[in-house]
């Protein structure tokens, strides 16, 4: 699904004080009085959890946070605004720059009369973390991860805890085996496969790809580099939030590729 936002608003004038709260109500009322009868019905029928101005308190509890010329927004999509959570989603949502666009894309198939979900929380969170985001929300997450029973519950967030611990100790890899690395990736790997955390992949590709550099394994590197750059399109599109920091892991490997040609 692709949809284009409604209304933008600063993020400063939502939460800042320069104005009080009466003008905040004229000058949000006065904004969406200039929109289509439809998109001024579609706006004031979402669910509003903040209190305050009614306006302020939809954009606060359905707004996606957006950056626009390096100042941050809150943006109103009415479709994509009534995508639920679910803290295994089937669905994710990335933000298009360049057509200001939000796309809600596919994390699997998806079955015929599957609703379609993604997390409000990031992924990777423990079921306390997650249910401390949620409170925004106002809601108590009933998913089948938070509703399984508390064994499994606790198994998965020792999956993710201990997957967080792995993310770190590959941080500090310079000190580690290129054995002690390639067991690291394959349990990383495996949490990932077993949380349906595939998205994270991004992060922790790039991860073993720094580890093998720091341990000087280049044909390693090189492959999870691949893997990341082409994970990165697949979940994030051509203008993913990363693409400078994977230029710089490129050059980073080819620089170390040079020197080792040097030798």
């Amino acid at each position: 699904m692709v949809g284009f936002p409604v209304l933008l608003v600063r993020l400063d004038f939502v939460n800042g004080d320069r104005y009080s709260r009466r003008q905040k109500r004229i000058m949000m009322e006065t904004g969406v009085r200039q929109l289509p009868r439809q998109q001024q019905a579609a706006i004031m029928a979402l669910q509003r959890n903040t209190g305050g101005e009614p306006i302020l308190d939809i954009l606060r509890t359905n707004g996606f946070g957006i950056e626009i010329g390096e100042a941050q927004y809150l943006a109103l999509f009415t479709e994509g605004s009534r995508v639920n959570h679910n803290c295994r989603p089937n669905a994710f949502w990335r933000y298009v720059n360049s057509k200001m666009a939000m796309e809600v894309v596919a994390l699997r198939d998806i079955r015929a009369g599957e609703e379609i979900a993604h997390s409000y929380a990031p992924l990777g969170y423990t079921y306390a973390e997650r249910k401390a985001v949620l409170q925004a929300w106002g809601f108590r997450c009933t998913c089948a991860l938070c509703s399984a029973p508390l064994a499994e519950r606790e198994l998965s967030d020792r999956r993710r805890e201990r997957l967080l611990e792995v993310h770190q100790t590959l941080g500090q890899a310079s000190g580690l085996s290129d054995h002690r690395v390639d067991e690291l990736v394959l349990e990383a790997t495996r949490l990932i496969a077993q949380e349906e955390l595939y998205p994270q992949l991004v992060e922790y590709y790039q991860q073993f790809a720094k580890a093998y550099l720091m341990t000087g394994n280049l044909r390693r590197a090189r492959e999870f580099i691949t893997k990341a750059d082409k994970t990165w399109q697949l979940y994030g599109g051509e203008e993913h939030e990363n693409v400078d920091g994977m230029r710089e892991l490129w050059r980073t490997l080819e620089e170390a590729e040079g020197d080792a040609l040097d030798l």
